[in-house]
């Protein structure tokens, strides 16, 4: 119940913001479960390119920090919202909002124990899916 007062809270484009990332990470969600990566990966790009703002378009602003944060506790919900599929939902929903990213995929390979992330960034700057650990890019689109 608690999520409910808690979206009940939130203002009139705060809640439209929640649903369009309730939207996005779901739908990314099965594409991912349901597409070769490559598809999903053209697709995604589209979406996002449609949905990019023209000047003449109003769109409520939101910081980076607030769709970020938004992704990240919409994920918790949908099962196996994995930082591949936040980080394309989360590339759909910052186009959205007026700001270009990129999507890099890296890999870590510690210790024999293999490992992938993926996160995305804004003029350099990691703005979601942050790791403490160091991964190596192998993929940015």
């Amino acid at each position: 119940m608690g999520i409910f007062l808690d979206f009940i809270k939130l203002s009139y484009p705060e809640k439209i913001l929640a649903l369009e990332s309730l939207f996005w990470v779901t739908v990314v969600r099965v594409m991912i479960w349901v597409f070769p990566f490559s598809y999903v990966q053209k697709r995604v790009h589209k979406i996002a390119n449609y949905l990019s703002p023209d000047e003449l378009d109003k769109v409520p602003t939101f910081n980076m920090n607030r769709i970020r944060m938004m992704i990240v506790i919409i994920s918790r919900y949908i099962p196996r919202a994995t930082c591949l599929v936040q980080a394309m939902a989360g590339h759909i929903l910052f186009s959205r909002y007026g700001y270009n990213t990129i999507i890099k995929i890296g890999v870590l390979n510690e210790d024999g124990v293999f490992e992938a992330h993926a996160w995305l960034e804004h003029s350099g700057d990691v703005v979601l899916g942050e790791s403490e650990k160091n991964y190596k890019t192998i993929l940015g689109i």
